[in-house]
Order: C-alpha cells, then sequence, then structure tokens
C-alpha cells in the first residue's frame, strides 16, 4: 500500500455537451453515480445521501451561483430543514426544486447578497440575523413556504437579547435600517417593533407576542425554556406515580438529632468536612475553631434552618414565594461568607464539571415559572423532587445552592409531616449522578426519584433519638464512608433494619 486514501465522496461532475456520453457510460459501468439531471458524482464509496450531504454546497453553486441561503435554513445556520434547503435566487436561473437524494433544494425569488450577509463556502452566502428575521416573519394571508414563522423570529430575538444584550438588539435594527428597502414593508414592521420593544422605545400600544420567552423577556421575567421543558418531563412522570406516605412514626423525641446530622451530611456533600464530634460541637455547643470559621458557620446555620420549627417547614405559595424563600435561607447560611454574596441572586455563570446552569438573567422567571410547572404536583415527595431539580437546575445563587436546595426540598416534606431525606456520605455519588443524568437528558428522571425514595426510607428507619445511638448506626450502615472507597470496594449502604450491631455489615442497593 502506497498509504494514499480513496475519498469515499467521489469527485462531483456537472454535466456538459463535452463529458454527457462518457459521464453516462460511466454510470452504467457503476464508476459514477447520478444524483440529479445533469449532476453525476464520480468513484464514490459513500451512500447516495452521504454524498449529496457532503457536496451539497457545491451542488447549490453549480446551478445558483451567488445564491443566499435563506429563510429556515438560515435560521438553522444552514442546515436543511425537514430534507429542504432553502435559497435565495435573484437572477431565477432554475425556479423548480432540485430533488437530490435525502434532500430538496427549493429556490425562491429573493435579493442576492446584502450587507450583513456571511460568505459561505463555494461562493455562496447566507441571510445575516436581520434579513434571516425578516424571512422568517409570516404575514397574514400568506403562506409559510420557506418561512419558520412569527413565534420563531421572536425566540430568536429573545436568543439575540440573551447573548448580546441591549447592544446587540441595536446592531440587528441598524443592520435592518440597511436592507429594509429589499423586503416587504409588513415583515419589516413586524421584525422593527420587537427589536424596538427590547429597548422601551415602542410605542404603538401593546405588542402581541406570541413567543413566550420573549413575552416573558419583555416583560421583566426572561427564563430558560430548556430547564422548563425539563422540568415538565419530571412532573409528567411524577404525578401518575401513586403516593408513596413516609410519615414520620413515633414521638418527637425519636427525631430529636435528626436535622444535625441531616446539617452535618448536607455540609459533607458540599466539602465542608468535620469530623462528626467536631460538629456536634460547633452546632449544638457553639464552639467554633479558629482555623475554619467560615465553615463553622455553614454547618451551625444548617443546622439552625433544619432545626427552626418554623423554618422546617416554610414552603412557597408562589413563584414569588420561592425567591424570597430561597434568599432568606442563603442569606443565613452564607453569612459568614460576605464574598459570595448572602441573599442575593447570582450575577455570573455557574458550573459544574463544565455542565451550565441557568444564566443569571435568567434565573428570576425561570424560578417563577418552574414553580408554577411543579405547583399542580400534590404528593409532598413528588414536589420535593421537583422542587430538588428546579433549584439545582437554576443555580441562583454564588454558593451553597446545594444546601439551599435540600432545605427547600425538606420543608415540602415537613409540612406534611413526612420524613426528610437525608444524603449520607457513602450514598453522594448516586444522589449526584442521578441529578447529572437528569440534566444530561438522560431518562426523564426516573433515576433521580429512586435515588431520593431510597434515601427518604432509610431517614425514616433510623432512631434519631439520641446522638450516640444514631451515631453507631450511622457507623454500622456505611453511612461515614469515602463515596470513592466506597465504589471501588463494593460497599453499600444498609438499611437500619438489616443492620446487626453483633454481626457484620451487610451490604444494601
Amino acid at each position: 500500500m502506497n498509504g494514499a486514501q480513496t475519498n469515499p465522496y467521489g469527485v462531483l461532475r456537472k454535466v456538459t455537451s463535452a463529458n454527457r456520453a462518457e459521464l453516462s457510460r460511466r454510470a452504467k459501468a457503476g464508476v459514477a453515480m447520478r444524483l440529479a439531471p445533469g449532476i453525476y458524482v464520480e468513484n464514490a464509496a459513500a451512500s447516495p445521501q452521504e454524498v449529496t450531504r457532503h457536496h451539497l454546497f457545491a451542488i447549490v453553486a453549480m446551478i445558483w451561483p451567488d445564491a443566499v441561503l435563506c429563510g429556515r435554513t438560515a435560521l438553522d445556520g444552514g442546515m436543511p430543514r425537514d430534507a429542504t434547503f432553502y435559497l435565495a435566487d435573484p437572477t431565477r436561473r432554475r425556479p423548480t426544486p432540485l430533488k437530490l437524494p435525502g434532500i430538496t433544494i427549493a429556490p425562491s425569488p429573493g435579493p442576492g447578497a446584502l450587507p450583513g450577509d456571511m460568505a459561505m463556502p463555494n461562493g455562496l452566502f447566507i441571510s445575516g440575523p436581520a434579513r434571516s428575521l425578516v424571512e422568517n416573519a409570516t404575514l397574514r394571508g400568506r403562506p409559510a413556504l420557506f418561512r419558520a414563522g412569527s413565534r420563531a423570529v421572536e425566540d430568536r430575538i429573545d436568543e439575540m437579547a440573551r447573548a448580546g444584550g441591549a447592544g446587540r438588539i441595536r446592531e440587528i435594527l441598524t443592520q435592518l435600517d440597511v436592507i429594509a428597502p429589499s423586503f416587504e414593508r409588513e415583515s419589516v414592521a413586524f421584525v422593527r417593533a420587537r427589536l424596538a420593544a427590547l429597548l422601551g422605545s415602542f410605542e404603538n400600544g401593546a405588542l402581541k407576542v406570541d413567543s413566550r420567552r420573549l413575552k416573558a423577556r419583555l416583560s421583566g421575567e426572561p427564563f430558560d425554556q430548556r430547564r422548563l421543558d425539563l422540568l415538565r418531563g419530571l412532573v409528567e412522570v411524577l404525578g401518575p406515580r401513586a403516593p408513596r406516605p413516609a410519615p414520620m412514626l413515633g414521638d418527637a423525641a425519636r427525631w430529636a438529632w435528626e436535622p444535625f446530622f441531616e446539617a452535618y451530611f448536607s455540609n459533607f456533600i458540599e466539602g465542608t468536612e468535620f469530623g462528626v464530634d467536631e460538629a456536634r460541637g460547633i452546632a449544638i455547643d457553639h464552639i467554633v475553631p479558629e482555623a475554619r470559621p467560615a465553615d463553622a458557620h455553614d454547618i451551625a446555620a444548617t443546622y439552625q434552618l433544619a432545626n427552626d420549627p418554623r423554618d422546617r417547614v416554610r414552603i412557597p405559595h408562589s413563584g414569588e414565594e420561592l425567591i424570597s424563600v430561597l434568599r432568606d435561607r442563603h442569606r443565613l447560611l452564607m453569612a459568614a461568607r460576605p464574598e459570595k454574596n448572602p441573599g442575593e441572586l447570582k450575577t455570573r455563570m455557574n458550573f459544574a464539571g463544565g455542565y451550565q446552569f441557568v444564566e443569571p438573567d435568567l434565573v428570576q422567571g425561570t424560578l417563577s415559572r418552574g414553580f408554577d410547572v411543579l405547583n399542580g404536583l400534590s404528593d409532598p415527595f413528588a414536589r420535593a423532587v421537583a422542587m430538588m431539580v428546579l433549584i439545582t437546575e437554576c443555580h441562583p445563587f454564588d454558593d451553597g445552592n446545594g444546601r439551599v436546595a435540600r432545605l427547600t426540598v425538606n420543608a415540602e416534606l415537613s409540612v406534611a409531616g413526612q420524613v426528610r431525606i437525608i444524603i449520607p456520605t457513602v450514598y453522594r455519588n448516586d444522589y449526584l449522578a442521578s441529578l447529572a443524568g437528569l440534566s444530561r437528558g438522560v431518562g426523564r428522571g426516573e433515576s433521580l426519584i429512586a435515588v431520593l425514595e431510597f434515601a427518604q426510607r432509610w431517614t425514616g428507619e433510623v432512631d434519631w433519638q439520641s446522638f450516640d445511638k444514631a451515631h453507631r448506626t450511622l457507623q454500622g450502615v456505611n453511612a461515614y464512608v469515602d463515596p470513592g472507597v466506597a465504589d471501588a470496594s463494593g460497599i453499600r449502604l444498609v438499611f437500619p433494619s438489616r443492620f446487626d450491631e453483633t454481626g457484620p455489615h451487610r451490604l444494601e442497593g
């Protein structure tokens, strides 16, 4: 072998009077592939559909040189929509669609390249931002054809505002003024009104907007549609599930130490690690280690919130109240960390393992609308799971989001007299993996539901009446084991009812 690699997509050929007979013979011999009248590919090994995709821009340029990818295709960044590729052909060289394997190229009358349009391969262009908005706005009484529709245009305007702010909107308006003479007056006016409204300069009465995202932005509360769709999927799973009550059985004494261990493990998950005896001294005896006063405050504040008879059952009844509850809890939790802006919603993006949470200017609207989505759930556990996802996906603060989320989730359970959820150290990876899986689209929350249901059942079996008894039980059921060590050695969290203090540890999946 000489190391040369065969091009699986072959060489594109356009039929001319000089090569017509030769290409026809080669096609009959199986050496050339006819894609459409007048268009062949020689020596291709890939499928006709793959060959077409590979040579698409070159094919367009052969028949419609200097064409502009427009309409739905431009709004989709130059990708075919519904196997159709739309373009504007000012010369009308070929007014009829060209059907190729897997794709139809649909030309339509339209201006050539305009200021703001962007160059593409093979001498083609794609509609610029302002032009793509105008082209896709649906006019009353006209068929959509290559137009994506007014709602799609409004959604794109919302994306532009989110990504570039007022400066980007002014830039698009400037482009619109330049290209306006080339398009229908009604389409230009439609786009201009929505851009101007975002800048607060639309004065022709109330603007009728179809896009929920743009409408929310104009009202001052833009939101993250993807996160709301994710939450709706979870709610659709949770809604039909039969409730599985987990009441706090026994008298109040049985649960005396539950708030302390809830606070201890909730902080351990986030990396605030103390020995359990030292944490007890901090939370109960107010002994603050000189070397770690802020960490000590995290433990003490989480315990205070989990143990407070009013806050542990404080639940929101509206989206606005949810934001207030979260801010109040965060203000107390982060009081020793002024650099974390206690009680203030984030102003910078935050991430976990490369995953981006809701953007700062979308947090308030997403929390508010997300509450409306989950508020239809009546089962306390279902509401708790949905609340966990909403707060975690928003990650509304610079720090402390996990602890605030778990406190708010547990309040939904406590107000209904249900067992709160503790995530012991050994179960940390299971818990975080189930959240990450949902975030990345693995299922619709089934794994998270199972993890939280397991943790609630486990919490309900522990006797929290005394520190010493609870501590011995937690040791015996592997609750304190480092999750990395547990995963490597096969150690699992054990239900207390299956633990025999006199015998070996039993493992529970």
